[in-house]
């Protein structure tokens, strides 16, 4: 029997390889159930022919399972991309996907590939000349050249987070942010109401308009201070700088956040609520209202 064109063979392989797709991912063929998928009733060299194009063009890997071999098939984008690449490049390449989001150190590279350095450093530049790989920094070990897939993004483990800008802790950054949200917190936390001839300097005891960590998160998302993607931990993280540095403080049970004034902008007079108590004229010890009885004296402390 004449043998195939490889033109055909290429072709009966596309259409085996398509079929393999269709199926779960995870999923693992035998030889018949390849077998089956090509189309014709082709021989056992054909089929052979077919199967060994699939392995050269990594759509297949074969794997053991018991003693039986079986194959699984690759995911399209992979198979494209070890189509344009040498031997060194593709096993370096499996090691650096492996290591998904956390990269993975050269010197660990070249320990599980026993590769010469100027080999490796060969393959690693012709994988990034085409955008598989890419190297990037870690906050835990700057010193390291790490790899990891070009289309992945670091893990907060080796970038530390939105606060690290290559590597390097971006401080203008979060001072910008930390004053920000302490004015948006600041313009919440004191009233300036007219009440006849006086003017309203702070809220009454038991005020619950202070705003929440959420609602806060949802200001600094809404106002675009930042192209960064912070998550609402990341505020929190702030928040937490300025109740440290005393320019706020948890209010309303450690649910919400007001700011504290500096001590030269204080009057602690009219800060108590004796300073706003109507009946001030008439509190005495032994009289109709004291400061021992005063139930609003006492919210103010607890709260």
């Amino acid at each position: 029997m004449a043998q195939l064109p490889q033109a055909v063979v290429d072709s009966l392989a596309a259409t085996v390889y398509e079929a393999c797709l269709k199926a779960p991912s995870d999923q693992l063929f035998s030889i018949a159930e390849l077998q089956n998928m090509v189309p014709g009733k082709p021989n056992i060299e054909a089929i052979q022919r077919v199967l060994n194009e699939l392995l050269r063009t990594r759509s297949l890997s074969a794997l053991t399972q018991g003693n039986q071999t079986v194959f699984k098939a690759a995911p399209k984008d992979y198979a494209d991309k070890v189509k344009n690449m040498s031997g060194d490049e593709e096993i370096l390449y499996g090691y650096i996907q492996e290591a998904a989001r956390e990269g993975i150190w050269t010197k660990t590279l070249k320990a599980k590939t026993n590769m010469h350095t100027t080999t490796m450093n060969k393959a690693l530049k012709g994988l990034e000349g085409k955008r598989f790989v890419k190297a990037i920094k870690s906050v835990k070990y700057p010193a390291r050249k790490i790899y990891m897939l070009y289309e992945l993004t670091p893990s907060i483990d080796v970038t530390g987070g939105p606060w690290f800008t290559d590597a390097e802790l971006d401080n203008e950054f979060i001072n910008e942010l930390l004053t920000a949200i302490t004015k948006f917190i600041t313009s919440k936390s004191f009233p300036r109401i007219l009440r006849g001839s006086t003017t309203v300097a702070s809220f009454p005891p038991g005020y619950t308009g202070y705003p929440s960590q959420n609602e806060i998160y949802r200001w600094v998302k809404s106002s675009n201070l930042t192209e960064v993607d912070l998550a609402e931990a990341d505020i929190r993280n702030l928040l937490d700088v300025l109740v440290y540095d005393g320019k706020i403080e948890r209010v309303v049970g450690g649910t919400a956040y007001r700011a504290v004034r500096r001590p030269d902008s204080i009057n602690g007079f009219t800060e108590s609520p004796c300073g706003r108590c109507p009946v001030f004229s008439l509190c005495r010890e032994g009289g109709p209202v004291s400061a021992s009885n005063c139930v609003y004296f006492e919210d103010w402390l607890n709260f």
